[in-house]
């Protein structure tokens, strides 16, 4: 299974519950106001009627949809790039292109789903009255918000992801085919070697003050 599939599906796991549909019963009732909260009376002859499922928001895409695209997408480039670099991986492969596999996104699997979670539409009372239930309009209100957001991340992510996808594609391909020219003008892949040479750098350092005590 494509891994950057895998990915987009782990960032975006909680977009995979939907709506459970309603009974045609539903949409003909008459709702009347919710009674008075401080009424116990009234309240212990209503019960909930119908229930859908709630549809869990992320809350990265809640509070910055584009932000959250950004960082996603170089994370779903990386495991494209991933998945075809390790399909190159061989004894005689380019040592550059081991290099440059351990500077990518290693991908994390998760097991199971997530429990459903449940809000009732409305609720019906014993004396055949029956009434919205607020927490039901405020979770409407907050989901026709999420899918403006969502539709914002989706776009950003495509974009950003294909571009990442190329520039990364076009490292590898340099060092495949030209692994002696290896790395080439690469602000991503000389910062992951200079991280390299600057710890081994301290290594060195350390071992030396050492040796002068």
């Amino acid at each position: 299974m494509n891994i950057r599939k895998h990915l987009k599906r782990l960032f975006l796991i909680s977009t995979a519950i939907f709506w459970t549909s309603c009974s045609d019963d539903s949409q003909s009732s008459n709702p009347v106001a919710e009674p008075e909260a401080n009424n116990s009376s009234v309240a212990a002859q209503c019960h909930e009627a119908e229930k859908v499922v709630k549809r869990k928001f992320n809350t990265d895409i809640m509070n910055d949809p584009v932000a959250y695209a950004t960082k996603s997408a170089e994370k779903g480039a990386q495991l494209t790039i991933r998945d075809s670099i390790e399909e190159k991986i061989s004894d005689n492969a380019p040592a550059c292109l081991k290099r440059m596999l351990d500077t990518l996104e290693t991908p994390v699997y998760l097991y199971g789903a997530p429990s459903p979670d449940y809000i009732a539409t409305k609720f019906e009372c014993d004396d055949g009255t029956s009434y919205i239930n607020e927490d039901y309009l405020r979770y409407q209100e907050e989901l026709e918000e999420y899918e403006k957001k969502y539709a914002i991340f989706n776009e950003t992510y495509d974009q950003i992801e294909e571009k990442r996808v190329a520039e990364l594609k076009n490292l590898m391909d340099s060092c495949i085919n030209h692994p002696e020219d290896f790395p080439p003008s690469n602000d991503e892949y000389v910062y992951y070697d200079e991280t390299e040479k600057d710890s081994d750098d301290e290594e060195d350092s350390d071992e030396e003050n050492e040796k002068e005590e």
